[in-house]
């Protein structure tokens, strides 16, 4: 006995058909959309060409900016760049200004008192100078001299002291000698003796008239004192001692004037006293 099953149905041949063509329509599927990668990948390659380019242009103006101010230049054509600010260059011109203000102040007061010099030169001048004498001035204080005295250069003075020496042009090393000096409180011994000399007067000082001095005196050789403070004995016959002092009414300045003067020299001690001038 056969138990073998025989098919005998016969096969559609069309519903073969159909699903051999859902099969060719199926694909397997994937991680990620091939369309929208490559859209993104699109994107993405504009966007940064966008911002190189974009990049370049800011670089650009940097190094335009950076050699401009490299070179001392402006960076723009009168305008600031972005973020800049206005101060550092006000300061800059208002320092200039200043600078320039004080430099015009200095130089006003330098020709006011080149200005009061002159005049007081000229006042001398016509006040009657002696012929052949010429005007010096000393820190406000104007006098004439002997055009044969002459200055025996820089003083190396002490502080609180400007002085002025003079001698004969004949004979340098024969009197007379003469130190016109400023004193101001500054000075170590600006109100007792050093070296033998006081910026007091003399019990035998005689005073003059000077204006704008409160005290104005001079001692000549016929005062001991003022022999034994200068160190020169009496009747030697080879010179004689003057002291000048003057004290400023317009503050503490003094002026110590001293004299080393060959014996009949009065004559210019009474010149030298009548051309002081106080500025």
């Amino acid at each position: 006995m056969n138990d073998q099953l025989t098919l005998d149905e016969t096969v559609d041949e069309g519903w073969v058909a159909h699903l051999r063509d859902l099969s060719t329509g199926v694909v397997p599927p994937t991680s990620a959309n091939p369309h929208a990668m490559s859209r993104e990948a699109i994107r993405r390659t504009r966007t940064r060409r966008a911002v190189l380019s974009t990049g370049g242009g800011v670089l650009t103006v940097a190094a335009v900016a950076g050699a401009a101010f490299a070179l001392g230049g402006p960076t723009t054509g009168g305008g600031l760049l972005p973020g800049g600010s206005a101060s550092a260059g006000a300061d800059a011109s208002t320092s200039a200004d200043l600078s320039r203000s004080a430099d015009l102040s200095r130089s006003e007061k330098e020709r006011r008192a080149k200005e009061v010099r002159e005049a007081a030169i000229a006042a001398l001048a016509s006040a009657g100078v002696p012929d052949g004498w010429e005007v010096h001035e000393l820190e406000g204080l104007t006098y004439a001299l002997p055009a044969e005295i002459v200055s025996s250069g820089p003083v190396q003075d002490e502080p609180g002291v400007t002085s002025d020496m003079w001698h004969s042009s004949e004979d340098p090393d024969a009197p007379p000698f003469l130190r016109i000096a400023y004193v101001t409180p500054d000075y170590e011994f600006y109100d007792t003796k050093a070296g033998g000399l006081t910026q007091t007067p003399g019990r035998e000082a005689t005073s003059f008239d000077l204006s704008g001095a409160t005290t104005a005196t001079v001692e000549d050789g016929s005062s001991q004192e003022l022999r034994e403070i200068m160190a020169m004995p009496a009747g030697d016959g080879a010179a004689e001692p003057v002291r000048i002092l003057v004290h400023r009414a317009d503050g503490p300045g003094r002026y110590l004037i001293t004299m080393t003067l060959p014996e009949g020299n009065s004559e210019l001690v009474e010149g030298f006293l009548d051309s002081l001038r106080l500025n």
